[in-house]
């Protein structure tokens, strides 16, 4: 399994905290094992945006940001 503790870099901009981590995965329970880490981890996150490409499988969550804001520019990144 994956930790959650590799592959992160955290930013502030205006007193909001933006943590990002990067991983290859090779499964959806990959995907689904690391979101509930991070959901449990950081249980005061407002968002957990993410985005994933696996296996012709493409996904992107702006996770209550506004639309477009969050999800898919992680996802333009992985492209």
């Amino acid at each position: 399994m994956l930790s959650i503790r590799d592959n992160n870099n955290t930013i502030i901009i205006k007193n909001s905290k933006f943590i990002t981590y990067i991983y290859q995965v090779h499964s959806m329970e990959d995907i689904k094992k690391l979101l509930d880490s991070i959901r449990e981890q950081y249980v005061d996150a407002t968002h957990v945006c993410y985005a994933y490409i696996l296996d012709g499988n493409i996904k992107c969550s702006d996770d209550g940001e506004p639309s477009g804001t969050a999800g898919m520019p992680i996802l333009e990144v992985l492209k």
